[in-house]
């Protein structure tokens, strides 16, 4: 239960990275589409950057990914007696 808890921040990690490379659905919403089009638009770049295009997508990136592994280490320390503390 908890490796398949741990494994969901890899996975959403993978699926925007392949969006953002150009290996997604062109026609899904995804996260990394849109930072694909923001790099398309040349946000990225230090001369114009556009960064109320590239936040929203990678926090949500970023908090998903580290909510499930918050998620995953109390599922495992509520599962595994050995990492419990007495209080």
């Amino acid at each position: 239960l908890t490796s398949l808890v741990l494994s969901v921040p890899g996975a959403v990690i993978l699926e925007s990275s392949l969006s953002f490379l150009g290996f997604g659905d062109p026609f899904a919403p995804t996260w990394g589409r849109m930072l694909q089009n923001a790099n398309d638009t040349n946000a990225f770049s230090p001369m114009n950057l556009a960064w109320w295009v590239i936040l929203p997508p990678g926090l949500a990136i970023t908090f998903l990914c580290l909510t499930f592994v918050f998620i995953g280490h109390a599922v495992d320390e509520i599962v595994n007696p050995r990492l419990r503390r007495r209080r």
